[in-house]
């Protein structure tokens, strides 16, 4: 588990890093794509085929589910930087450059981190089916156990009261 941890500090890190260097960058449309599609890439799925069944099922289906947020993240910061970029061209240079590198590097903060998030969450969802795939069941153990138990004790206390019973009796008579 530290392993992981550390591992997810030094993502975040290297991706904070980025996106703090990254406001320094010049930043237009299509280098603002790139950039967010150098984040998404960064999302790497876990192979189900490493898991257990049932994880595995799960597995896939968190693919299904982290895929499809990806290309949502990635949709709308595209059609942000798309919609910028149009403001751009028709206002005819109203707005100065620089505003629209503050604008667009924006975007790509916003759409990096939520990829970071993104990504932190399944790692996390992985982990945990991981862990669940390799742990024996023990609470099925423990029940069948306790059933086993609970089965031999009323044969041997019903064994030993007629024992003292009859002990008793004799004892009266």
């Amino acid at each position: 588990m530290t392993r992981n941890v550390f591992g997810a500090m030094i993502v975040a890190g290297g991706l904070a890093l980025w996106t703090s260097v990254a406001g320094f960058a010049d930043f237009t449309p299509a280098t603002a794509k790139a950039a967010i599609a150098t984040c998404s890439a960064t999302v790497v799925l876990t192979d189900p085929a490493t898991l257990s069944a049932q994880a595995a099922t799960e597995a896939r289906a968190l693919n299904a589910e982290t895929t499809v947020g990806l290309a949502e993240i990635t949709a709308e910061a595209n059609s942000s930087i798309d919609e910028l970029a149009a403001e751009k061209v028709d206002e005819d240079g109203a707005k100065d450059a620089r505003a629209i590198n503050a604008q667009l590097t924006a975007v790509v903060d916003e759409a990096c981190q939520s990829i970071a998030n993104l990504k932190a969450e399944y790692a996390a969802a992985i982990t945990e089916l991981k862990a669940e795939s390799t742990q024996p069941n023990v609470e099925k153990q423990d029940g069948n156990q306790q059933e086993v138990d609970q089965a031999e004790k009323p044969e041997v206390e019903n064994a030993e009261k007629p024992e003292v019973r009859s002990t008793s009796r004799e004892g009266n008579d």
